[in-house]
């Protein structure tokens, strides 16, 4: 029987290799209310690449999101999709994959 693969774990490898994040971080199921809550709040760099919102995204898109003054899921609602094409190394590919995974922008 083959292995298999746990995408989220091999993500939080991949950004403990970059050097992104110092620990894994635990996902644990939320109800929609405390998801509200968080999301609202400033969330710190491992925090934010843990949303579902960002998954899929390579480690340095979402720390150039992050560092561009995105850090939770109400600061994308505050940019258009010219903003974040703007910035480096964040494509029509990323934008819509963000789209897809729920993410809705300023109009």
């Amino acid at each position: 029987m083959a292995k298999v693969k746990n995408r989220k774990k091999e993500y939080k490898r991949g950004l403990k290799r970059q050097g992104l994040i110092k620990t894994t971080v635990t996902v644990k199921e939320t109800s929609p209310a405390k998801e509200a809550v968080q999301s609202a709040a400033v969330l710190s760099l491992e925090e934010f690449s843990a949303l579902g919102a960002v998954e899929g995204i390579r480690a340095n898109l979402i720390a150039t999101l992050y560092q561009a003054g995105i850090q939770s899921m109400v600061d994308f609602k505050q940019k258009t999709k010219e903003d974040l094409l703007a910035l480096k190394g964040i494509g029509p590919a990323t934008v819509k994959k963000l789209e897809e995974n729920g993410v809705s922008f300023k109009a």
